[in-house]
C-alpha cells in the first residue's frame, strides 16, 4: 500500500484518511440519455453521443469528480482481426460478423427497442476452431509490447501521487467473448482440454506482458471484467472457478503483488455470492456493482468477509423511478455501509430509462449531502 497516493479512490479502499468518497456513478443507458434531453437537459449531444453508455461529456456536466489515476491494459486481442462484414441490412437490425470472429444481430440503438446483440455463431466451436484463432494471439507478438514512453508515463504519474491501475483479463468473459455463453457451458464438460488450453494461453500472454513494467513502476489497482452470474447464482460454482478460472487470477495476481498491487475490482453483474471467496482469495477485493435486484446484500456480505471485501455500487435504482422519500429511504439504508469505509456508493449499474432526469439529479443532490461534498 502506498501511502502517498492522493486519490480518493484509492484511499477510500485502502481505508486511509480521506476527506470523502469519490463522487462517481456507471453510466446510461443511451434511451435514458435520450430521454433526459426530450425532458429539457441542458445539454447538447450528437445522435453519436447519444448512443453512448458511457460519455464523458455527460459525467463532467452532471459534476462527478475524476480519478486522479493512470493506467495500462494488457493486450489480448486478436492479431489480425477479422474483416468486420454485414451479411444483412434488416429494418431495426443487421447480421455482421465481427472483429472476433462471431456472427450477431445487432439493434440500432436509435430504436426504443435496441438491447444487446443476438449472437448467431462464434468464433470457437470445437478444438480445430481454436487451434485456428491460436494463430491470432501469438503470445511475443510486437503489438503486445508496452513502449519505452508508457513506462515513463506511469513510472511519472506514481511519482506525483496518482493511483496506478493496470486493466487484467477476465478469463471468464474472454472465454465467453469467443465461445459464447450457452457453448461456453457446455463446454467446461465436453472440452475440458480446450478451456484449460485457451485459459493457460490467455495467463501466459498477459503475465508476460506485465514482466515487461519494471519492478520500481508500482501497480496499485487492478480490474477484471467477468460477468458472469445472474440472479439465480453465478455460471460457474466455486469448484468449477477454481480448477478452472482460479489459476489465471493466481498467476497474474502474483505478478502484480511483486509491483505492490493490494486492491483488485471485479465487474460482475448479478449475483456471484458464492464465488466471491474465489475471488477474494486471489487479491480481487473490491465487488461491483452488487445489484440490488438480483439479490446481492452488501451487509451480509460484508459481515461474512469481512472489512478486507470492499464494494462498489449497491444503491438501487427502483427507489429512483420513484423518487422523492423512496431515495431518502435508500440512502438511509446504505449509510451504516458508508460509515464502515471501504464502499463507494452509486446505483448499481447503469441508469435505466424510467428514471427522470428531475428524479435523477434529485438522488445526486441527495447522495453528495451524504458523502459530504
Amino acid at each position: 500500500m502506498r501511502t502517498h497516493v492522493t486519490d480518493r479512490y484509492y484511499r477510500t479502499f485502502t481505508y486511509q484518511a480521506v476527506d470523502r468518497v469519490p463522487d462517481i456513478e456507471f453510466g446510461y443507458w443511451p434511451q435514458t440519455i435520450r430521454r433526459w434531453i426530450k425532458e429539457g437537459m441542458p445539454l447538447e449531444l450528437t445522435d453519436d453521443e447519444q448512443n453512448q453508455m458511457f460519455l464523458g461529456k455527460l459525467d463532467d456536466f452532471l459534476g462527478f469528480d475524476r480519478l486522479y489515476a493512470d493506467g495500462i491494459g494488457t493486450r489480448n486481442f486478436l492479431n489480425p482481426a477479422f474483416e468486420e462484414v454485414v451479411l444483412e441490412q434488416r429494418e431495426h437490425s443487421t447480421i455482421v460478423r465481427d472483429n472476433q470472429g462471431c456472427t450477431a444481430e445487432r439493434f440500432l440503438h436509435s430504436q426504443d427497442e435496441s438491447s444487446i446483440p443476438h449472437f448467431i455463431k462464434f468464433a470457437v466451436e470445437t478444438p480445430d476452431d481454436w487451434r485456428a484463432l491460436k494463430e491470432r494471439l501469438v503470445i511475443n507478438d510486437p503489438v503486445r509490447t508496452f513502449s519505452a514512453k508508457e513506462i515513463e508515463r506511469l513510472r511519472h504519474s506514481a511519482e506525483f501521487g496518482k493511483m496506478i491501475s493496470c486493466h487484467c483479463p477476465g478469463p471468464y468473459g474472454w472465454l465467453r467473448g469467443f465461445i459464447g455463453f450457452e457453448n461456453l457451458s457446455v463446454a467446461f464438460y465436453e472440452y475440458p482440454e480446450m478451456i484449460h488450453d485457451m485459459v493457460e494461453h490467455l495467463t501466459e500472454m498477459a503475465v508476460q506482458q506485465i514482466r515487461q513494467i519494471p519492478l520500481d513502476v508500482p501497480i496499485d489497482y487492478s480490474n477484471w471484467w467477468e460477468d458472469m452470474a445472474s440472479k439465480n447464482g453465478p455460471f460457474v460454482g466455486p469448484k468449477m472457478f477454481r480448477e478452472f478460472l482460479q489459476p489465471c487470477y493466481h498467476a497474474i495476481g502474483q505478478e502484480l503483488k511483486k509491483h505492490g498491487c493490494c486492491l483488485g475490482m471485479v465487474d460482475c453483474d448479478g449475483n456471484p455470492h458464492d464465488i466471491v471467496g474465489n475471488w477474494m482469495e486471489e487479491g480481487v477485493n473490491i465487488m461491483f456493482p452488487l445489484e440490488v435486484a438480483a439479490g446481492c446484500d452488501p451487509f451480509a456480505w460484508r459481515k461474512e468477509f469481512g472489512k478486507e471485501m470492499r464494494i462498489r455500487g449497491a444503491i438501487a435504482k427502483t427507489p429512483l423511478v420513484e423518487g422523492g422519500k423512496a431515495i431518502d429511504r435508500e440512502l438511509d439504508r446504505i449509510k451504516p455501509l458508508l460509515e464502515q469505509g471501504g464502499f463507494i456508493p452509486h446505483l448499481d449499474h447503469l441508469v435505466p430509462p424510467d428514471i427522470s432526469y428531475k428524479n435523477y439529479r434529485e438522488y445526486l443532490d441527495k447522495k453528495r449531502k451524504l458523502i459530504g461534498k
